[in-house]
């Protein structure tokens, strides 16, 4: 296939992306992908696996016979997994030394508004070692948010895209920092006002609605009926009491550069790529993982960790901010 058939931005982002983890020219690389995969994808990480010099071999999970999981796995250099998670074929065809770059967009245009910065990585490292820290995270805003979180004792994570160690699957593009609480330590009130999202139900809030947290569990809903009946007939359908326990709360960090912002309303928004990763996102999540309750995606929180300012107004402040160089890479993108 001619390079000019391609998608290029996709193309040179995939590259980009791949030297940042480290792929070496002359060295072996797989790419999985099965019949859910946009082919465009696959092209073009073949193509920006060429592009480093890499020896990419193209691998179509669907072909692969029933007994694969008997199979010795290969040992690449790297894999790209175009899967989007719907297949443990990553698992049972690596090796579990391999490095895996699991790529979470479903087509190229996705890739198109990220820019591959080592500062991202700096960043969410930077971010969990804040957390890390911390005693207490608070998120706020000016439409009656107010909600409190212990955090001693509580689990945290992290994705910044990159996967580097052997043994590594990095999601991308992807970059946040989260947390769970310590358990019953949630106390306080998250307000959803128009213009934030309710997620994964794919919703954009259209009126305030108030959920109250009583030591660690959602204890009211308050709102206009058209969206609380809504709400309680999805928490309703989890099948279980934990979709009612505040199980995370995340910040997005993942800058995504986009020809303009997202419109209010706009139909199918609510559920396109990187989402909840977006730059200054915060989101606050129900449920006992990988069951969700319900999870509210904040658009202009303010985060503090035991009073130090993390997210300002939905503007990533400090260490969490990119620095000069990571900002001189959007404003001249490859």
């Amino acid at each position: 296939m001619r390079l000019n058939s391609v998608d290029r931005r996709a193309v040179d982002v995939l590259a980009r992306q791949l030297e940042l983890c480290r792929a070496a020219p002359g060295r072996p690389a797989i790419v999985l992908s099965d019949g859910a995969t946009d082919p465009a994808l696959v092209d073009a990480a073949i193509h920006a696996l060429d592009q480093i010099g890499a020896r990419a071999e193209p691998v179509f999970v669907d072909d692969q016979p029933a007994d694969h999981r008997n199979a010795e796995p290969t040992m690449p250099d790297i894999v790209v997994d175009l899967l989007n998670g719907y297949s443990d074929a990553a698992e049972t065809l690596v090796s579990p030394n391999a490095r895996v770059l699991s790529v979470v967009a479903h087509s190229t245009g996705e890739l198109h508004g990220v820019v591959p910065h080592v500062g991202l990585s700096r960043r969410v490292k930077r971010g969990l070692d804040l957390l890390e820290a911390g005693q207490e995270l608070h998120v706020g805003d000016d439409k009656g948010t107010n909600l409190r979180i212990g955090l001693r004792g509580a689990r945290r994570w992290m994705h910044d895209g990159l996967a580097t160690v052997p043994g590594t699957v990095a999601e991308w593009p992807r970059g946040m920092i989260g947390s769970s609480p310590d358990a019953g330590t949630a106390n306080g009130t998250v307000v959803m006002s128009p213009g934030d999202i309710w997620l994964p139900m794919g919703w954009y809030a259209r009126s305030s609605v108030a959920l109250t947290f009583e030591g660690g569990r959602m204890v009211r809903i308050e709102g206009p009926q058209s969206e609380t009946d809504a709400i309680r007939a999805h928490l309703a359908s989890v099948g279980s009491p934990s979709a009612y326990r505040l199980d995370a709360v995340e910040i997005g960090l993942l800058w995504i550069d986009s020809p303009r912002p997202p419109a209010l309303f706009e139909p199918g928004f609510a559920e396109s790529f990187g989402v909840a990763d977006r730059y200054g996102h915060v989101v606050i999540a129900t449920g006992d993982y990988p069951t969700v309750g319900i999870a509210c995606c904040l658009r202009s929180a303010t985060v503090a960790v035991d009073e130090v300012a993390a997210v300002r107004s939905g503007q990533p402040q400090g260490d969490l901010a990119p620095d000069v160089y990571e900002q001189a890479a959007h404003r001249f993108p490859l």
